[in-house]
């Protein structure tokens, strides 16, 4: 048991500590793809139409009625001059491509551009449009003039302004085919302009697909694989600190209690029995929502809280081992209470600490998780538990979820098992009761 569950702790350790190379993106900072997209593995089970994310790719600028210098180009920016003559109009045509063969439309597009001229500032008729193209159609996605010198569209373009009054999805329409599309910036050019400077920076569409990743994404395009990845640092940092501040108390209590006895013994047990008749739940429930949702106060109260049944039974060992002849003798020679405590009484009372700091680890683990689903827990800071509450906040509206709410709660009895495993196997190897004979 203790080497299936030190498997297990290691493995989600290494999970922990290596999230930023497990995984390229940012739990709750990254849109990697549409909303609410199941697993790239879901298809294979239920088939139908899907598609998988796709890029633009390909820049490049044709001048028409224009002679085109380009100065440098990356692959989604470019900077170049024209010139032309001054009695007639031109254009200038930045565009992408993409051969697009996925079984189904996208769910949604991003196209980005921004776009610094120079010399065009006050000229009448220069204009600037937006557009994807296919095979005999053309939608139309943002269009302005050229006032002030600046062109800056939405940084998403997500709508065809001809789709704007239509009941149809625009990716449905846009994307029926399995053919080739061009996304296009085109600049037009009035007469009276002969040069001119064109500083693309950012020039790109993503076609966010309908399935992702490992686990899918959520309700905003998040990866939730690096949520479950970056949640499991939560749990272990939680349940550790928390079970060594319960563990630690409790242990201090016990031992004063249970080895100065009279007064000392007779308040402090008496304050942990008030402390255990309190209803645990609601009372971490008020002290969190007093206190606020941190990770910092999640761990103090479930620390604070966690000691008085561990106390109860350090005390009862240390009621029986001060009456044995060793502690007897330690007082004759002239030892002091510190020095009998620490160097007669905790030895031989170690073993339970050690068994029960390791079954006190799956109730912080498990109480984070009650915390966070309630919505107790930190916003900001991605755990198992808020996936949990995340995804019961979306079934709402977009039906049960399941290979959102699976991964979190196996990650929860998978990692709480593994320390109950290393308990009881403690537990075994330390009371000789338990232990086989071989």
């Amino acid at each position: 048991m203790s080497f299936v569950g030190l498997a297990v702790i290691i493995l989600f350790s290494f999970v922990a500590l290596a999230a930023p190379i497990l995984t390229p993106y940012s739990p709750q900072g990254s849109i990697v793809s549409g909303q609410l997209n199941p697993p790239g593995w879901y298809p294979a089970l239920v088939g139908g139409s899907w598609s998988q994310n796709a890029q633009f790719t390909g820049l490049k600028v044709v001048g028409q009625g224009v002679q085109v210098n380009e100065l440098d180009r990356t692959a989604d920016s470019v900077n170049f001059t024209i010139s032309k003559s001054l009695s007639s109009a031109g254009s200038v045509i930045v565009m992408k491509t993409i051969t697009y063969d996925q079984n189904g439309p996208p769910q949604s597009f991003r196209g980005k551009v921004e776009v610094v001229p120079s010399g065009l500032a006050g000229t009448p008729g220069a204009t600037a449009t937006v557009y994807l193209q296919r095979t005999g159609y053309a939608f139309l996605l943002w269009r302005n003039t050229f006032v002030t010198g600046d062109y800056n569209p939405p940084t998403d373009l997500a709508y065809p302004l001809n789709f704007s009054s239509t009941g149809f999805a625009p990716t449905a329409v846009m994307f029926s085919q399995k053919t080739n599309y061009t996304y296009a910036l085109r600049m037009d050019l009035p007469t009276g302009v002969a040069q001119a400077s064109f500083n693309i920076k950012t020039f790109a569409m993503l076609l966010n697909g309908t399935t992702w990743g490992l686990l899918g994404t959520d309700n905003y395009g998040h990866d939730l694989y690096s949520q479950f990845v970056y949640g499991a640092r939560v749990s272990l940092i939680v349940g550790l600190v928390a079970a060594f501040i319960g563990i630690g108390v409790g242990l201090v209590v016990g031992l004063m209690a249970g080895y100065l006895g009279r007064a000392v013994d007779e308040v402090l047990m008496r304050f942990t029995d008030m402390m255990l008749v309190i209803p645990g739940l609601p009372l971490i429930i008020v002290l969190v929502a007093v206190l606020g949702p941190s990770l910092q106060n999640i761990i103090f109260v479930l620390g604070f809280l966690g000691w008085m049944g561990f106390a109860r039974v350090i005390r009862s060992q240390v009621l029986s081992l001060r009456e044995r002849p060793f502690i007897e003798a330690a007082k004759a020679s002239g030892a002091g209470t510190g020095y009998i405590t620490t160097k007669h009484i905790f030895p031989n009372i170690v073993s339970l600490t050690y068994v029960n700091l390791a079954l006190s680890v799956p109730g912080a683990i498990v109480g984070e998780a009650a915390l966070s689903f309630l919505g107790l827990g930190p916003q900001t800071i991605i755990s198992w538990g808020q996936m949990l509450e995340l995804a019961h906040a979306a079934a709402s509206s977009a039906g049960l979820l399941w290979w959102w709410i699976i991964p979190p709660g196996i990650g929860i009895a998978v990692l709480s098992l593994s320390f109950i495993l290393i308990g009881y196997a403690l537990d075994e190897m330390f009371n000789p009761r338990l232990r086989k004979r071989r």
